[in-house]
């Protein structure tokens, strides 16, 4: 081959590489660029099915969790310890209670056309089998209705839909109303067949256990314990008018009897509050002017209500029933004087540390001081320095002297009865604090028969907080009921 061939072929193979490749078809793009880029592909697709995959775990867990509901952590008082707010529990799980079975027939609820709550919910009530949880929240939608008339304002929080928002909104937990069921039960079981409780201090034994049902706002209309609360009724009257108002159902008042008087009149009080049943009128009269007559000179009431001096422990279950008549629109005579009489008594009986004692100041005294507390403000409706300085001292002994527990040597059913309510009506970090203790202490020490058992040790509030037998067992589960009873019970104003 001559140098001008070996030229010519080299310039012919340049402009073979020179030129342009023939056009391609856009599928054939599209194959080579998947095949170039097949790597990042595969990883965004990977990306991709885990990020739906997540999204969609979240989004099945928002659908199929209950929203969590958290309860007001209530009033805070001025100079009061504020403690931290206590765990609570969902709406659902603290609602949605099955009660204990009843041998009572089950009938309607009773209703009126009061606003339901914003959210429907399975309703903790006294019902005797099972029921549709519609049903339940439907029975919710109204408040309480008396025999006659709405019920008084005072008692309105204890039925329909508001005792449910009650519960949730200071605390109360599902273990506690299935408790007071259970306790319910208990005295429906042992009421005696003339209509009466326990086998002594029936007039006492008799309006605490009508205290109790009125507390969860069962009347004689009620579905489930009605006939139970007419008969005590009818055995309250009937015998209160067969001993001339003496309701402690004797002759005359000694000792005790001025114990039973105040707290049958109390249970009298609250009934004609919430029925304005008027065949209960003229007894309920005559009881509270056995009282305006028995109050001393400084202001408080003594055994026998001879006037001599005045006890602390006595007053506290005057002036409950004197609230009762104040709160049932009656307006009988002296009652109001009498409530601001007592209050000088109890300001008397106060020490400077805050206690409230026995007779005269005594400092360090705990076992009353909720009994002055609670009857202060009860009728004062002020937390004033007097209630300030009382809840103080309760809230350091139950730190150090007198813890809340059921099993202490110094356990005081009777005390925790006064320092449950002074706490809840003061609220702030004490109802917080006394919250946080005294629930489960009772819902945890409850008999499986749905009674109380003796406290531990030797309590100062009363052989019937350590007797097995005889009215031991109603005092303590009554007060247990009572105590449990107290996120519906009243509301913190009662005008």
């Amino acid at each position: 081959m001559t140098g001008i061939d070996s030229a010519r072929r080299g310039a012919h193979v340049s402009r073979m590489l020179e030129s342009p490749e023939p056009p391609k078809s856009f599928l054939q793009k599209l194959q080579e660029r998947a095949a170039a880029s097949r790597f990042f592909t595969v990883s965004v697709l990977l990306h991709v099915v885990l990020i739906v995959m997540g999204g969609s775990v979240v989004l099945f867990k928002r659908m199929t969790e209950p929203p969590d509901f958290n309860s007001s952590d209530g009033l805070v008082a001025d100079n009061v310890e504020v403690a931290a707010p206590q765990e609570k529990p969902e709406v659902a799980e603290q609602l949605a209670l099955q009660a204990p079975s009843l041998s009572a027939p089950s009938l309607s609820s009773i209703t009126t056309s009061a606003a339901a709550p914003a959210f429907t919910v399975a309703s903790v009530a006294p019902v005797i089998k099972a029921v549709q949880t519609d049903a339940m929240a439907k029975a919710l939608d109204h408040a309480p209705k008396g025999l006659s008339g709405t019920v008084h304002s005072a008692y309105g929080i204890r039925g329909g839909g508001a005792r449910t928002q009650a519960i949730m909104e200071r605390g109360g937990k599902k273990e506690s109303e299935l408790a007071v069921l259970k306790g319910l039960k208990w005295l429906v079981e042992h009421q005696n067949p003339d209509g009466s409780w326990g086998p002594a201090y029936q007039g006492a034994m008799t309006g605490f256990a009508l205290l109790s049902f009125l507390g969860h706002n069962e009347l004689p209309v009620s579905p489930d314990y009605g006939p139970t609360v007419q008969k005590g009724i009818d055995w309250l009257v009937e015998n209160g008018k067969k001993n001339a108002g003496h309701m402690n159902m004797a002759g005359s008042f000694d000792q005790p009897g001025v114990y039973a008087h105040a707290i049958a009149t109390y249970a009298l009080g609250e009934y004609y509050g919430m029925t304005k049943d008027e065949r209960v009128v003229d007894l309920f009269k005559q009881a509270i002017g056995y009282i305006v007559a028995g109050q001393g000179p400084d202001g408080g009431w003594m055994y026998a209500y001879d006037k001599s001096e005045s006890d602390t422990s006595v007053t506290g279950w005057q002036i409950q029933a004197l609230k009762a008549a104040h709160l049932s629109g009656l307006n009988i005579d002296g009652v109001d004087p009498a409530l601001d009489k007592a209050m000088l008594d109890l300001k008397r009986v106060q020490a400077d540390d805050g206690s409230f004692g026995y007779r005269k100041p005594a400092p360090g005294s705990y076992s009353l001081t909720g009994v002055g507390v609670l009857c202060r403000y009860f009728w004062l409706q002020e937390k004033d320095k007097s209630v300030q300085e009382g809840i103080q001292f309760m809230m350091k002994q139950i730190d150090r002297e007198h813890p809340v527990d059921y099993h202490h040597e110094k356990a005081d059913l009777y005390c925790w009865y006064y320092n449950t309510q002074a706490c809840l009506m003061v609220g702030g970090g004490a109802w917080t604090k006394w919250n946080t203790r005294f629930q489960e202490q009772l819902y945890k020490n409850q008999n499986p028969d749905g009674s109380w058992p003796p406290v531990a040790g030797k309590s100062p509030g009363g052989e019937m907080q350590r007797d097995p037998e005889g009215a031991g067992p109603y005092f303590r589960t009554t007060l247990c009921i009572l105590m449990l009873e107290v996120f519906y019970r009243y509301s913190p104003t009662l005008k």
